[in-house]
């Protein structure tokens, strides 16, 4: 186990801790774990793949990790309760081999015993260690392979409100083949995105479009499509066509309602209100035009390239 001072959660810096190693090596977040043995309900293994070609940037917090962050010190509170215990949140961060782990509650952060994992959930009931979903218990040993000092492996504890609103503290299970399991894959893992080898897996998994961009790199190759695959693109010529049948109809009734509202900002029709067309103020933005024009020296220090992406294109394609 290695210990590692903790950026603040959810900055550029401490998701780089979980990104690559001092050396530059690839590492996982704990809760990357469950993607690694594909168990996440939210990312596959090939998003994750994608995700670590990529170098981390600062995102906006969601309505689920701040529902997280606002139960998470109520349900650490309610574990120590249970338990009888002193548990608090560590200003640490803990490594071995390619895991990363940040722990919700520790029971002592230079040498924790035991793990508290809080969890608010509207898709489990949980009750027992059996309702515990196989993504949970990923992240859960991933915690304990992280953490695990002088042959001593932490229990973890899992403080949960779950779908029906209910608290409960439960054990996971200690699974030693699962540690062993965990440290192979994410080995042969991490060796495989810092080759930028795909895993044969992917082959045969269905990605979005994105994440197929970000492992591929695109090349002066050509495939032939099978007949099966020509009705992809065909559909993909004909969802174009309704796009832009759909803006010309969207163009046509704003047009239309403009005519018919002229002065007035609200449409009713039997005396409920179907439509309104109000007067908002304009965007604040920068003209980077004239600011280049007049800063160039300052401009070009602030300049930043965009990320290149891929743009598909349909060619010739008949509808038979």
């Amino acid at each position: 186990m290695k210990l590692l001072e903790k950026p603040a959660h959810g900055s550029v810096e401490w998701k780089m801790l979980r990104h690559r190693d001092m050396f530059g090596n690839v590492v996982f977040g704990a809760s990357e774990i469950p993607a690694l043995m594909g168990t996440s309900s939210f990312v596959s293994r090939a998003q994750l793949f994608a995700s670590k070609r990529t170098q981390p940037e600062q995102g906006k917090e969601t309505n689920v990790f701040r529902k997280g962050n606002l139960f998470e010190p109520v349900l650490i509170a309610e574990a120590a309760n249970v338990l009888g215990i002193n548990v608090y949140t560590p200003d640490l961060m803990y490594a071995a081999g390619r895991i990363v782990a940040t722990l919700d509650g520790v029971d002592d952060a230079l040498s924790p015993s035991l793990i508290v994992e809080a969890k608010t959930t509207t898709r489990y009931s949980i009750r027992t260690s059996d309702d515990l979903p196989n993504e949970w218990l990923w992240q859960a040993w991933a915690q304990q392979y992280a953490t695990t000092k002088d042959g001593v492996t932490p229990a973890v504890w899992f403080a949960v409100l779950d779908s029906h609103q209910q608290i409960n503290i439960v054990e996971a299970p200690n699974n030693p083949d699962a540690l062993q399991r965990l440290a192979d894959e994410a080995e042969a893992f991490a060796r495989a995105i810092e080759l930028n080898e795909p895993p044969r897996d992917f082959d045969d998994a269905i990605m979005d479009a994105d994440t197929v961009a970000a492992i591929w790199k695109a090349t002066e190759k050509q495939v032939e499509f099978t007949a099966d695959q020509m009705l992809w693109v065909q559909e993909l010529v004909r969802a174009k066509e309704l796009e832009r049948e759909a803006e010309t109809l969207k163009k046509h009734a704003e047009d239309m309602i403009a005519a018919t509202l002229k002065d007035c900002s609200i449409g009713t029709y039997n005396g409920v209100k179907v439509v309104s067309w109000k007067e908002q103020n304009g965007r604040t933005s920068l003209d980077t035009k004239a600011f280049r024009e007049a800063h160039p020296d300052i401009f070009v220090r602030f300049e930043r390239a965009g990320k290149p992406f891929r743009v598909m294109r349909t060619h010739r394609v008949s509808p038979d």
